[in-house]
């Protein structure tokens, strides 16, 4: 992709006119501060962000090395092709709007850790993979009514969503992460006091950074790339937010770190109907192998920058 002067020029405007709202709650100041740009809300880009993703130079070899990995990736003889609801696809129901785990391309198709990793799920199973956009509030009615064979949408395991549907084991662990410069880091929740944090609105990790009396400041933003923007900027000491999705903005500023941590790890899983046992039996088998052969820390350090 190519960088162009009007790109710049927008940022330059928009960074002279952003100036935080009052919005007053608890542990500290709060204040609300607009993303930088409207684009940024659904799939980020590096070229308005300033943040990392697999086209820049440094992610360019580890990109390179995943897509020849799942090119790569056979139908496993060890493995049975599960029965789908169209025969020869894995149709995958996604809230396409959460980058780097699945957001739009420039080709009108959809990227990201999630749609790389199902892909080469799907060939070890015999399938190919179709992806089925689908608003998150719906998101496991519509797998329940037959929409979709699984849910590939970055959702964390939870004992209350288990009761409705079956996960996957666990393909990447998940907790709110405490982001901050690598040489000032803060390991846990106490080392938030007298701190400005962003985050992003109404999101789990304001709510727990509400929690911590003696925060000195909380600013919220609209989407997670404006925060990690005031990060890199000196504006904000730390960010909160799911580590993936931090790692990932950052994968190419060694001068930034996920220091620490707020609570325990948790994971995301693929969601399948509880009566497909033979599928989820298949993609455990199939992640597994992926994890075994090295493809699976090929995709991960794609997007994240180094091998789980």
């Amino acid at each position: 992709m190519k960088r162009g002067w009007a790109l710049l020029t927008i940022l330059v405007v928009l960074a002279l006119v952003a100036v935080p709202v009052a919005a007053g709650c608890g542990g500290g100041e709060t204040t609300t501060t607009a993303a930088p740009s409207p684009e940024t809300t659904a799939a980020p880009s590096p070229e308005t962000t300033g943040v990392s993703s697999p086209e820049t130079t440094a992610g360019a070899d580890a990109a390179a090395a995943a897509d020849a990995a799942i090119a790569a990736v056979t139908k496993s003889a060890n493995i049975e092709t599960p029965p789908t609801i169209e025969a020869g696809k894995l149709m995958a129901g996604s809230d396409t709007s959460f980058a780097p785990f699945e957001f739009s391309d420039e080709k009108g198709g959809y990227t990201g850790f999630d749609v790389d990793l199902v892909t080469a799920l799907a060939k070890k199973m015999g399938l190919e993979l179709e992806v089925v956009p689908t608003a998150w509030d719906g998101i496991i009615p519509n797998l329940v009514a037959n929409r979709y064979d699984i849910i590939m949408s970055a959702m964390t395991i939870t004992e209350d969503r288990k009761k409705q549907i079956n996960f996957t084991d666990g393909y990447i662990p998940t907790n709110l992460a405490i982001t901050t410069k690598a040489d000032a880091p803060i390991a846990d929740a106490q080392g938030l006091v007298g701190k400005i944090v962003g985050v992003q609105v109404d999101t789990t990790g304001q709510f727990e950074v509400e929690k911590i009396q003696g925060v000195k400041e909380i600013k919220k933003y609209d989407t997670i790339v404006a925060a990690i923007q005031d990060l890199l900027a000196g504006r904000v000491d730390a960010v909160v937010n799911d580590s993936p999705v931090n790692a990932y903005y950052i994968k190419d500023k060694p001068e930034f770190a996920n220091t620490g941590k707020i609570g325990s790890d948790d994971f995301y899983g693929f969601g399948i109907k509880k009566e497909n046992t033979k599928l989820l039996e298949a993609m455990n088998a199939a992640l597994a192998e992926l994890k075994a052969e090295g493809t699976y820390d090929k995709i991960y350090a794609k997007w994240f920058g180094t091998a789980q």
